[in-house]
This record gives structure tokens, C-alpha cells and sequence, in this order.
């Protein structure tokens, strides 16, 4: 059993994902969107396809996938503390010290924390997993919400987010329903600007499509 596999096992590890599951998480009154195993899995899939894109070893895939399903474990604390920080303190207790080396535990630290607004990437890991975390934004996230306000009405019409990346360019497309309004981002900004910050740090193009057509997101970007 691989690590991955090893920590979606764990009963400990399980028991905290369905508390936060428990927990409405209505940020400032305004959102409560979803923050249990599926978020975590589906970051997890975008961090391997992610990494497997930038080419490195399957050591790194892994680590990477297993600090997706660890990098809001901090929210069993609830949602009035900065969970990335709260996450990268208790993340250890769910692995055992024998499956991973100082340096990986340093690393995964560090990427957790850092994982909400991306200002300290300091490895693949790191900056894989601060990008996969903001393209888990279908429909997903917020069909269940106890409110539905225009944001979470809008973000279920986003039903399928894909990334490509090349020795170029940085490439994601989301693929929504005909009406959906990406003005609708301005509030939510970090689905746009986390990608181009990534893209930057790769030194590659940030190519932005929406049902395969190039979109201007000048708007949102201030360099």
C-alpha cells in the first residue's frame, strides 16, 4: 500500500475528515463551501496531473497527492483560524514518522502552509499544490450549500476544470454552461491569479480558456 492509499486508511485521518464534514464553514457570513474528502481528492488528482505534466519522480507525485488530502486537516479546529497555519502544525499526526524522511515532512509542512495564497513557494510540491487547490472550482464545491448566494449559484455552472502544461505555456480551461459569468471571479479572484502567479514561477505563458476559447484576464491581473 502506498503512502497515499496508506492515509485514506488511516482511522484517525478518516474520523477528522468527517468532523469537518460536519461543520458548515460560513466564512464572514458569506460562503460555506465544501471542505471534506471530495475537495481533497479531487486536489489531489490535479496535484498528480500537475506534477506528472512537470515531469518529476513518482516519490514527488506522492507527496504531493498526500499533502492534498492533508492541507486543511487544520478546520477541525473550525473556520476562525488561518487553517493552512492550524493544518501545518497537526498534519504529522496522521503519518507515521516512519514513511517519510525530515526533509519530506519539511517540505509538505511548508507547502501546506503556504498553500492558501501561494507567497512562499519553495518547492514543486509547494507550488503544485497551491495551484491544484484553486482549479477545484465546480460545482462541486458548492451544490450543497446552505447558501446560495449569486457567487455559489454561478460556480455551479463550472463543471469540469483542465490544465495543460507544456515547456511554453501554462494552459487551463474551464468548461461551464453557456451563461456562465466570469465577472463573477472579481469577487473571487484567486482562481485566475494563483494559475498566473504559478505560470510565472514556471516561467511559462498563462493561457486562460473558458469552453476552449481564449479569454482576456487582464482584468484581473495587476503587475
Amino acid at each position: 500500500m502506498n503512502l497515499y492509499e496508506k492515509l485514506l486508511h488511516n482511522n484517525n485521518y478518516r474520523e477528522t475528515v468527517k468532523k469537518i464534514e460536519n461543520i458548515r464553514f460560513i466564512t464572514d457570513g458569506k460562503w460555506d463551501w465544501e471542505h471534506g474528502l471530495g475537495h481533497y481528492k479531487r486536489v489531489a488528482q490535479f496535484t498528480k496531473e500537475i506534477l506528472s505534466q512537470l515531469k518529476v519522480d513518482e516519490r514527488t507525485i506522492e507527496l504531493g497527492m498526500v499533502a492534498a488530502l492533508l492541507h486543511d486537516v487544520g478546520l477541525v479546529k473550525g473556520d476562525k483560524i488561518d487553517r493552512a497555519i492550524e493544518s501545518s502544525k497537526i498534519f504529522m499526526n496522521y503519518l507515521d514518522k516512519d514513511d517519510i524522511s525530515k526533509e519530506e515532512e519539511e517540505t509538505l509542512k511548508q507547502a501546506i502552509s503556504d498553500h492558501s495564497k501561494g507567497n512562499n513557494i519553495k518547492s514543486i510540491i509547494g507550488l503544485a499544490l497551491v495551484l491544484a487547490d484553486k482549479l477545484d472550482v465546480t460545482y462541486h464545491r458548492t451544490e450543497n450549500s446552505t447558501i446560495q448566494d449569486t457567487m455559489n449559484k454561478e460556480i455551479q455552472k463550472i463543471k469540469k476544470v483542465t490544465i495543460k502544461i507544456t515547456n511554453e505555456d501554462l494552459m487551463i480551461n474551464y468548461t461551464t454552461d453557456d451563461d456562465f459569468n466570469l465577472n463573477i471571479f472579481k469577487e473571487w479572484p484567486k482562481a485566475i491569479t494563483i494559475p498566473y502567479k504559478t505560470s510565472k514561477y514556471l516561467n511559462r505563458k498563462f493561457i486562460f480558456k473558458m469552453n476552449e476559447n481564449n479569454i482576456d484576464i487582464s482584468g484581473f491581473i495587476n503587475d
